[in-house]
């Protein structure tokens, strides 16, 4: 029960910007295409993606991974 209000007051007040298949403005300004993560994890909040960066052209770059932001 107490898991079930953890999660939903988490993300009522800090949703995640991030979603596979989403592309998004990178902290560090390049464009990245998310390719595979999670918010939640198994044990709780995970919040641990892999991206590429969109290059010219549509290419993207090598897989790149860490925590949201």
């Amino acid at each position: 029960m107490l898991r079930g209000l953890c999660k939903t007051l988490t993300e009522e007040n800090f949703p995640s910007s991030l979603s596979i298949g989403k592309v998004i403005k990178h902290p560090d300004g390049r464009t990245v295409k998310v390719i595979d993560g999670q918010y939640w994890g198994t044990h709780g909040l995970s919040n641990f993606w892999c991206w590429r960066e969109v290059l010219s052209g549509g290419l993207l770059g090598p897989e790149e991974h860490g925590y949201g932001w």
